[in-house]
């Protein structure tokens, strides 16, 4: 009975290690998602965001998942497994897309995540990541370089903003306290001074740091959402005078309610004057760098001591892929100091052993789409898509801003719009309009007003879509 178990065992498996398989699946997979992206760009979708609320959506797959299986079935998945996810996804590569801050990722993309998925190299060490390892330390080395970060820069990548926003500040910490902090912890009570419209994960990783809510100090900002130099030195007075060390200043390029860039400029001659560490959230924002049009928001950014920038978000790639730079590339050694033998066979410093970098042990090839894209065309793609994409918000802005009834936040300098109808109420419009289709827009509330957002992730939207929009909320406000 045994014997005859791990045949069936085997043979169950080993099915699934067949290359004639893998090629048929593959051309099924492909066909499928060509199909996709034909609908989306033709707008043949009704909803960019489908309907049903959390708890529909689970009872669905729920009850998908206690279906009888099928034997005649033998694939490692059901086969309308992915028909069933791509009909029940957010349509970002549909051109009405406006929601969040997604990449709409470049399609070829795709077939190189295929394969890095299937090689499915580690990274955490050399012998782990042989291709992906020195690829990526070639494409920080050199984007580092072009960010005009100087030649000692360097940095790392990362699964997203958050977990690039911690380490730049354990690096902070441990430049303050050389080599005693992840041993004896830190002697005075320690505090970061950030924008009070800054990204929660700045405050989230101030308090995994044990610094606790007292150790963040939020900086009023101006009502552009601006960190207001003012407000700055109060901040870091008061800090002082409960006794804390503060160690950073944040700057924020950009916020995520309204884009607002922060004076990157202002906060470089703070941090200098103070001797602390300038750390820039530019996940959004910071990609601009690429483009000589939209660029200027960021200067005093290259005087950062480190900067997190998402490639998954203005950059066409898929997610999560963030990167994290240091202006002085040995910073990034120090953020994380443990030993573990049995992986590496020198404490020192190196490059190829990217776990001594970075919070993952383990981590995807993520270098592949950065490298690829970096390879074969410089800033240049990256430079058009980024103006694309403030163009598209620039222009919606203007419809705005030219149309009785509707009031602008500010005139963007990304690509965030954040805007309200003055005569209807904002949340039933966003609302209804989810629900009726097909364009999809978020909203955020400042104060006791709630704004209407959208951000402009896909190039392939048009003036037709812009004004579509906001004719198909008017339309919504008339019926209410």
């Amino acid at each position: 009975m045994e014997e005859h178990t791990r045949r069936f065992n085997r043979s169950h498996w080993a099915s699934h290690f067949n290359a004639n398989r893998f090629e048929k699946v593959g051309e099924s997979v492909q066909n499928e998602l060509f199909q996709y992206l034909e609908s989306a760009w033709s707008r043949e979708f009704d909803r960019v965001l489908p309907q049903g609320t959390p708890e529909e959506r689970l009872a669905q797959w729920q009850s998908e998942l206690e279906r009888p299986q099928d034997s005649a079935d033998t694939g490692l998945v059901r086969h309308d497994l992915i028909k069933r996810m791509v009909d029940r996804s957010n349509k970002l590569h549909d051109p009405r897309y406006a929601g969040h801050q997604v990449a709409v990722p470049f399609p070829e993309l795709a077939w190189l995540q295929a394969a890095t998925s299937l090689l499915n190299n580690g990274m955490a060490i050399d012998e782990m990541g042989p291709a992906s390892s020195p690829m990526e330390e070639a494409a920080m080395r050199s984007i580092a370089q072009f960010m005009g970060l100087g030649p000692e820069s360097n940095g790392v990548l990362c699964h997203g903003g958050t977990l690039a926003n911690l380490t730049a500040l354990l690096a902070a910490r441990q430049r303050r306290y050389p080599g005693n902090a992840w041993r004896d912890g830190t002697s005075k009570p320690c505090a970061l001074l950030v924008s009070d419209q800054a990204h929660y994960c700045v405050a989230r990783a101030a308090q995994v740091m044990g610094w606790g809510e007292g150790g963040i100090f939020k900086v009023a900002t101006n009502e552009r959402h601006q960190m207001d130099g003012k407000a700055l030195l109060e901040s870091y007075e008061e800090a002082k005078n409960w006794g804390f060390e503060v160690l950073a200043i944040v700057g924020s390029a950009c916020t995520t309610s309204t884009g607002s860039f922060d004076d990157l400029e202002m906060m470089a001659d703070f941090a200098e004057q103070h001797g602390m560490w300038f750390h820039v959230d530019g996940a959004h924002g910071a990609a601009q760098i690429f483009s000589k049009t939209h660029s200027m928001v960021l200067k005093g950014m290259e005087r950062a001591d480190s900067i997190a920038m998402d490639f998954h978000k203005m950059l066409g790639v898929p997610a999560l892929c963030t990167g994290l730079f240091y202006r002085n590339g040995q910073d990034g050694y120090a953020a994380f100091s443990h030993e573990a033998n049995y992986l590496y066979e020198s404490q020192e410093e190196e490059w190829w052993n990217f776990s001594k970098r970075t919070f993952e042990c383990t981590k995807r090839m993520l270098s592949a789409a950065v490298y690829g894209i970096w390879e074969n065309h410089g800033p240049n793609l990256w430079e058009s898509l980024v103006d694309r994409l403030i163009e598209n918000a620039q222009s919606f802005a203007q419809i705005v801003d030219n149309r009785p009834g509707w009031e602008l936040f500010n005139h963007p300098n990304s690509n965030i719009v954040c805007f309200r109808s003055m005569d209807f109420d904002n949340d039933a419009l966003r609302r209804n309009m989810i629900d009726a289709g097909p364009y999809y827009l978020v909203k955020t509330v400042f104060g006791d007003q709630t704004w209407l957002r959208c951000t402009f992730q896909n190039p392939l939207t048009q003036e037709e879509d812009l004004n579509g929009l906001l004719e198909g909320l008017e339309g919504i406000g008339r019926e209410l």
